[in-house]
């Protein structure tokens, strides 16, 4: 007997979905960033930031539970309309601005190190429509196309990495601390951002089909993804060593151009990359269907799907208008240090909103 579909996805699906959103961030700009200020001790970064912004997020899986209620619905139950408009209007504008930032950076990468002469605007064509396909299939669809691409691009990853054990170097990781652990801590809350989905992927709750599943789901895909992130900014360093891996813009695809299979076999980055771009793909169609889930909760529609065309239209303009990637890294950079009080705060403003309103009823 066919079971019909009621829509929503397990926790295979949204860890999957999780793993997307954050844990592929290891091979676009989000190391030359880090690199930045934590030097070789970079790796840490991640770690640091996943339990800067874990505490938020746990305050905020309370408020889920006990609500039963996703991230959009609960600002305006807690807030009220206009409080609520205005937060939820914060949000739709960091993934809006996110999103068409972080796609000129993925296209800047294609067209620095692959396709040099294809001009930029036709691949981001190509990249936004391939990902506007999945998302108009709807959220099960995004689900369980990562879902099944999950488990290859996992295995992918870690061939990458045994290819280039041996031209890493253990002594590069010291000192260990970097620059110091004063401003690791520091500059690792100033850039949570960077692993923020986890707090804008609550707003999907209402797709999940329990709570077990979304807790079980976000906590494992968010930890897993930080520490994948932290391991390969470790690679990095071990291979390049520090001050080398601050002059790459693009460590991974380096990274991939440096891996050999034995003394015969080199070139294999074609494979690498070809696996990335579908990593890409199924990432930006959640950015993109998260962005028309946000604006569509705004404005109070039921059916927010059509408007998945014209915010790939707007997303694909803006992210037309950053000269180069270093233009677009400075943008990316303001965009976080921004966005990481605001996610972080967010969930204590709600907690502290709830316990009052909790007062006053008693």
């Amino acid at each position: 007997m066919i079971k019909l579909s009621d829509g929503k996805i397990g926790t295979r699906e949204f860890l999957s979905i999780v793993m997307f959103s954050i844990g592929i961030k290891f091979a676009d700009t989000t190391p030359d960033i880090l690199f930045q200020f934590g030097k070789n001790a970079a790796w840490m970064v991640p770690i640091f930031s996943m339990f800067m912004l874990g505490i938020p997020f746990l305050i905020l899986l309370l408020l889920i539970k006990k609500h039963k209620l996703g991230l959009m619905e609960l600002l305006f139950a807690l807030t009220g309309k206009y409080i609520g408009f205005v937060l939820g209007l914060a949000m739709f504008v960091i993934v809006f601005m996110d999103t068409a930032v972080n796609t000129r950076s993925y296209i800047d990468i294609v067209n620095a190190m692959y396709f040099q002469r294809t001009p930029i605007p036709y691949l981001l064509l190509m990249l936004l429509a391939v990902s506007f396909y999945i998302a108009n299939r709807g959220f099960e669809t995004i689900g369980r196309t990562a879902w099944i691409v999950f488990p290859y691009i996992q295995v992918v990853i870690l061939l990458l990495v045994v290819f280039v054990l041996e031209d890493s170097d253990v002594m590069h990781i010291f000192p260990i601390a970097g620059p110091g652990m004063p401003q690791i801590i520091r500059q690792s809350a100033a850039h949570s951002a960077v692993f923020g989905e986890i707090i804008l992927l609550a707003a999907f709750f209402p797709f999940v089909r329990q709570y077990k599943d979304f807790r079980f789901a976000s906590i494992v895909g968010f930890t897993v993804a930080c520490l994948q992130v932290a391991f390969f900014c470790a690679v990095y360093v071990l291979v390049y060593d520090f001050p080398a891996v601050r002059q790459l813009l693009f460590p991974f695809h380096q990274l991939a151009r440096t891996a050999a299979i034995g003394q015969s076999v080199t070139n294999v980055e074609a494979v690498f990359f070809f696996f990335w771009v579908i990593s890409s793909v199924v990432r930006f169609s959640i950015l993109l269907y998260l962005t028309v889930f946000l604006f569509g909760r705004i404005i109070r529609l039921k059916e927010f799907e059509p408007l998945l065309p014209p915010m790939t239209g707007f997303i694909f303009m803006l992210a037309l208008l950053p000269e180069n990637v270093v233009v677009t890294n400075v943008i990316r950079e303001w965009l976080l240090n921004l966005s990481s009080i605001f996610l972080i705060a967010l969930p204590f403003l709600l907690f502290l909103i709830d316990r009052w309103k909790g007062r006053l009823q008693t």
